[in-house]
């Protein structure tokens, strides 16, 4: 059985495009196969707008890192602590790639 296990969007960031303010997120998305002692998690940054006549934009822009998916063997009992380790990794990289102004 498959049980969900985080699905969080997180704002790293604010960055200003052409005037227009938006929220650097990082995604992640995660399962857990109990069956298979299976871990995925599914990984995802976006620039999200925050003014309210372009709300519901997102871009990617190139400088933000490709969409990943992490696969791990684990028990249940330690399979959502896990996800929220990889969740910080991939913020950690997300906030590695912001321009610098």
């Amino acid at each position: 059985m498959i049980h969900a296990l985080l699905d969080s969007t997180q704002v790293i960031s604010l960055v200003q495009l052409d005037g227009t303010p938006f929220e650097v997120c990082a995604e992640a998305l995660a399962r857990h196969d109990r069956g298979k002692n299976l871990l995925t998690v599914e990984l995802r940054a976006f620039l999200r707008a925050e003014n309210h006549d372009h709300i519901g934009e997102v871009s990617k822009p190139g400088w933000l890192p490709e969409p990943q998916t992490v696969t791990e063997h684990v028990g249940a009992e330690e399979a959502h602590a896990m996800a929220n380790d990889v969740l910080s990794s991939w913020r950690h990289k997300v906030e590695n790639c912001l321009p610098k102004l």
